[in-house]
């Protein structure tokens, strides 16, 4: 007689206590702490890539010759020359080889792509989110902060999650990050401990020179009681509050700071991300080309249109965004139905697609894995094709942002690319 399969599993055959829970997430914290440490090695802390002269010149938009020839005048600049010496200055090694920082100095200097933000001119604050998971979201948004940072920009990526999938990808772990290193101190009652007005305090550097980040944590949970309770006191008393203005009024002196500001938004229509979108001037939806993704789209579009009626009834202006984008995300071309997917895609929202496609290739995978993006990679194990294809996607996805923001918000006269 066959064995009862229940029988041989006794952790389904009692009761859950609240101590085990407790222990389970114990444990599983601590795994990930030990999975972090093996990915991180040997420091422990996540670590920006270096780039050699090839990947500086595509960088900085010269040939290979001539940036060798601007490379010779280093010295001159007052940037680093690459090169890798030891301690009597003798060259060790026949490539060069330069840092993060190095690296966005000598885009800055070279100039070409990027915008000079005019006098005055604020910094544009772009959402990445649809209320569905599992389509790249965070993915997106952490590639689009590095590769406007590689454009020489100072960037702000807002976590705005309280999974804090941006804050793992950017080098910290979401389970140290305490509610006042978050967005939730400005979505509490003014007079009330922990209030801020301000979400200067709440700022941490990255591992990534340029992009600095606000963390998202579980404490952001407790947004989406703050800002409705507010709402209801504010009605009680006769006052005006519009809670969907909270989040924009704190981001607005540092739109001074920052030349972009990416808000990761949550897989959920909230208060909170109610409050992104009314802080946005750009909006970036990826959709992934599959049936169920479609959908949850055409959901997402239905319940927007209620909330963009709810801002007419609690705002006394009509908000205006600078550009909209929809981009298909975790594309997979070699599956037979993908492209009538993306068919179906331009479709439904025409003239906001984005001409930008991101693969899902082996590349992207596994730096998911390693709580990493493409680029990240310093060096690939694996094809050069299969990186190169992900790598050229994401540039052109960061590009076609910094035109249509160059164009639509900052007014710049330029011509596609």
């Amino acid at each position: 007689m066959a064995a009862d399969p229940v029988s041989e599993t006794p952790s389904l055959t009692r009761g859950v206590t609240l101590d085990d829970l407790n222990q389970l997430d114990f444990q599983i914290s601590s795994m990930m702490e030990r999975i972090r440490s093996a990915i991180y090695r040997p420091t422990g802390e996540k670590r920006a890539p270096k780039f050699n002269a090839t990947q500086l010149a595509a960088l900085c938009g010269k040939s290979h010759a001539a940036m060798l020839r601007l490379l010779e005048k280093s010295a001159e600049f007052g940037l680093a020359n690459g090169l890798v010496t030891d301690q009597s200055g003798n060259k060790i090694a026949q490539h060069r080889s330069f840092t993060l920082e190095e690296t966005i100095d000598w885009v800055r200097h070279v100039g070409g792509r990027r915008y000079v933000r005019q006098e005055g001119q604020p910094g544009t604050v772009i959402s990445v989110g649809l209320f569905k998971g599992g389509i790249g979201k965070t993915t997106l948004a952490t590639s689009l902060a590095q590769g406007l940072s590689l454009k020489s920009y100072s960037v702000l990526l807002v976590d705005l999650d309280p999974q804090g999938s941006a804050t793992a990808v950017m080098g910290s772990n979401p389970g140290d990050v305490s509610a006042e290193e978050t967005v939730e101190p400005v979505t509490r009652a003014p007079g009330t401990d922990g209030y801020r007005a301000s979400l200067a305090e709440s700022i941490r550097p990255t591992y990534w020179s340029g992009v600095d980040l606000i963390a998202g944590s579980t404490s952001l949970f407790a947004s989406e009681f703050y800002l409705p309770l507010r709402s209801m006191e504010a009605q009680r008393e006769g006052k005006q509050f519009n809670f969907l203005e909270v989040l924009s009024h704190a981001l607005e002196p540092l739109r001074s700071e920052y030349d972009y500001i990416v808000l990761d938004l949550p897989p959920a229509l909230s208060y909170l991300t109610m409050n992104a979108y009314w802080a946005s001037d750009a909006l970036v939806l990826p959709v992934v080309p599959e049936g169920l993704s479609l959908q949850s789209s055409v959901q997402f579009w239905n319940m927007f249109t209620d909330l963009a009626e709810t801002m007419r009834r609690v705002s006394d202006r009509e908000r205006l965004f600078a550009w909209l984008g929809v981009v298909p995300s975790m594309v997979e071309s070699h599956k037979g139905r993908v492209q009538e997917m993306l068919k179906w895609i331009r479709m439904f929202y025409g003239q906001y697609v984005m001409s930008s496609e991101l693969p899902l290739t082996e590349a992207i995978k596994t730096s998911g894995t390693e709580l990493a993006t493409v680029y990240d990679v310093e060096k690939y194990v694996g094809s050069a094709k299969t990186y190169e294809r992900a790598r050229v996607a994401f540039d052109k996805f960061v590009d076609e942002v910094d035109l249509m923001t160059r164009r639509h918000v900052w007014n710049e006269p330029v011509s596609e690319e």
